[in-house]
């Protein structure tokens, strides 16, 4: 019989039906894997600087429609939040670093031939400012517009070709935006500018500015040699492009994404992003040889407003100095627009707090002629941001519960728990459940669970692992498991009396695992198979597991990890912002108090193959899944997720 290749992918999110996905409390017999994707934004953190905050808010309201798999191409829910914002201006001589006119900065950009707006994607200060341009722009142009977005790949154009003309509505512009699914931006927060667009298309001209992201997907898993071999067959960039960035560039590429102060330079940028950097470089390239062509061949009278993402174009590097190098005549018609979102280093600024904007972009350097700093007004608190992220939590994954009893993929599910380290008894033991398992590991080797003793199961989910558990503790033990989902609770209850597990021994509460309802020091063991990934306060969890535990317990928390900062502009699920850091966990296990640590990393790959035969590839379209097969997320198929993120197992002891 010919047997196929199934490949799983290891994230508990939103994935396309070409890929199996396996996440934190998704279905095993549906394709599930094992949750991580790269980013150090967590829900929790006061820190988190607002927009981000903002764009976990944002997330927030899809997780229903998602995780329910309903309503995918469907508009986004518009968020009642307001910002402050303010223009700082960023010439050197008397004006540097002071507040100034909207409306004198909007009239002074449009005199520019070039106008380069570096932006934080999606945020309604940044795209306000945007219409406000390209219609200044028009006003001044004796000539087109061309407004080159970062948003739409090349591949996209016809897309805008189509709108422009009228032969297709916004909302079928958007349907086929995420039908083609490789670039994941949020076009509803666009529309005012695409509609400006198209009620002037005699005079404006939209382009698509981004060279698709499969190519930078080449760049990382094959090589950049052949990336430029792709991309120049297709015309996507110039003949002479090698992708090659400077030591400066790097500078301000890797500050971006540790956080370290690139103008500091007693800190030297790391080497650990040098792999991603020509990956970004073929963007820029791409994106400048779009605006290059389009500048050899438009009149003189023509205006060309790009906009992309602010890495993309800050302190010249990335797409402008590819620009400059081409056509150097225009860097003295250019305008430059950078936007930031206060933060510790350079909040909201007053009128006497130069210095700071001047520490924020370095002394004497040339970020640009405009900054656009915003933040939000009015924000949800850390305790509200929490509350959401746990009721949402609890209402995706009780969708799963209500569907739990039909039958799953047995032969699958079985396989899967194999390929991450269950062994044949252990599988034995899930038996029909089996196709219920939910996970990202196998906590049951570092755990080592003995009879007699007492064991909690933190987001035990449908019951597979405290079944397991309970079968080691035996009749003089007890497992506790505990999940936020009342239908799970009630379907594991269940099933826990139909496989004749007395309530002595086995029994399910609904909680919340950063208040659980047991006392202290009265577990022997904690165990946990992903529910840590969904943790909004993951220290406050440890410190619960710490509290529960008898002196002398332990703990196997099966997560996953993210070990790279999330790229700008991409539209990640709320589930990736909220993976911990690889390198935060052993820490903040010591940090609560915990002795021998330690972080288990040796079966971390999050995309792997199963050898499936077509009958086991097949999963069930009528139980519900979390995360699986959504058009919104169709684009992080184009992503290595075995680079940005890591499936552990970690373990630590409360000492006697």
């Amino acid at each position: 019989m010919h047997r196929g290749r199934d490949r799983l992918v290891a994230v508990q999110v939103s994935e396309p039906k070409a890929k199996q996905v396996c996440g934190p409390p998704v279905l095993a017999s549906d394709g599930f894997v094992f949750a991580a994707v790269f980013s150090c934004i967590t829900v929790m953190g006061a820190a988190q600087p607002r927009h981000r905050r903002h764009a976990v808010v944002k997330s927030i309201t899809k997780i229903a429609r998602t995780y329910s798999g309903a309503a995918k191409s469907a508009q986004p829910a518009k968020q009642q939040l307001k910002f402050e914002a303010k223009l700082l201006s960023l010439v050197r001589g008397s004006e540097f670093g002071m507040e100034v006119s909207t409306e004198a900065k909007v009239a002074e950009a449009a005199l520019a031939r070039l106008v380069i707006f570096g932006e934080i994607h999606a945020m309604p200060p940044a795209t306000h400012l945007e219409l406000n341009i390209a219609q200044s722009m028009l006003a001044a142009s004796a000539g087109k517009l061309h407004i080159v977005m970062e948003h739409f790949s090349f591949e996209m154009q016809h897309l805008l070709d189509e709108y422009t003309a009228g032969q297709l509505s916004f909302d079928g512009l958007n349907k086929g935006y995420a039908e083609i699914g490789t670039e994941g931006h949020d076009v509803y927060a666009y529309e005012g500018l695409l509609q400006f667009a198209c009620e002037n298309a005699d005079r404006v001209q939209l382009h698509g500015g981004f060279i698709p992201r499969t190519f930078a997907k080449i760049v990382m898993r094959e090589s950049l040699d052949n990336a430029l071999e792709a991309a120049k067959s297709k015309g996507y960039l110039a003949e002479s492009e090698k992708c090659e960035g400077s030591d400066e560039h790097y500078n301000y590429f890797e500050a971006m994404i540790s956080g370290r102060d690139p103008h500091d330079t007693t800190l030297k940028p790391q080497d650990t992003f040098r792999k991603m950097f020509p990956a970004q470089i073929i963007k820029d390239a791409a994106m400048a040889h779009k605006v290059n062509q389009l500048l050899d061949v438009s009149p003189a009278g023509d205006k060309v407003l790009v906009i992309c993402g602010a890495a993309h174009m800050f302190y010249n590097c990335g797409v402008p100095e590819r620009i400059y190098a081409s056509h150097p005549e225009i860097q003295a018609d250019t305008y430059r627009i950078y936007t930031r979102a206060a933060d510790h280093r350079l909040p909201l600024p007053r009128t006497d707090e130069i210095p700071k904007v001047e520490a924020a972009f370095g002394k004497d350097s040339d970020p640009a002629d405009l900054c656009l700093i915003f933040d939000e007004v009015d924000a949800p608190t850390q305790e509200e941001l929490e509350m959401q992220v746990k009721a949402e939590t609890a209402s995706a994954y009780d969708k799963v519960g209500e569907t739990a009893a039909i039958e799953g993929n047995l032969k699958k599910a079985e396989k899967m728990m194999a390929r991450i380290g269950y062994s044949d008894e252990e599988i034995n033991i899930a038996g029909r459940d089996a196709f219920n398992y939910q996970g990202v590991g196998n906590p049951h080797r570092a755990a080592a669970i003995r009879p007699g003793e007492v064991v909690l199961d933190l987001g035990s989910g449908l019951g597979v692992d405290s079944f397991i558990a309970a079968a080691r503790t035996g009749e003089k033990g007890r497992v506790i498991g505990l999940d936020i989902s009342k239908a799970e609770v009630t379907h594991t209850m269940k099933r826990a009396k139909d496989r004749a597990v007395p309530t002595s021994q086995l029994e399910f509460i609904n909680a919340d695992m950063e208040k659980i309802p047991l006392d202290d020091n009265s577990v022997d063991c904690v165990i946990s198979n992903g529910a840590f990934c969904l943790a909004p306060n993951k220290p406050a969890a440890f410190r619960e597991v710490f509290r529960v535990l008898k002196p002398g317990g332990r703990f196997a928390v099966c997560t996953s990890t993210v070990k790279l900062t999330l790229e700008v502009g991409v539209n990640w699920p709320i589930c990736m912002r909220m993976f911990e850091q690889l390198d935060n966990l052993k820490p903040m296990c010591e940090t609560v108090g915990f002795a021998n640590v330690d972080v288990d990393s040796s079966d971390s790959a999050m995309q792997f193959e199963l050898d499936l035969t077509p009958e086991e590839s097949k999963t069930s379209e009528d139980r519900n899944k979390v995360h699986v097969g959504s058009d919104e997320f169709k684009h992080l198929q184009q992503f290595d997720m075995n680079e940005i993120c890591a499936r552990v197992v970690v373990t630590g002891r409360k000492l006697a």
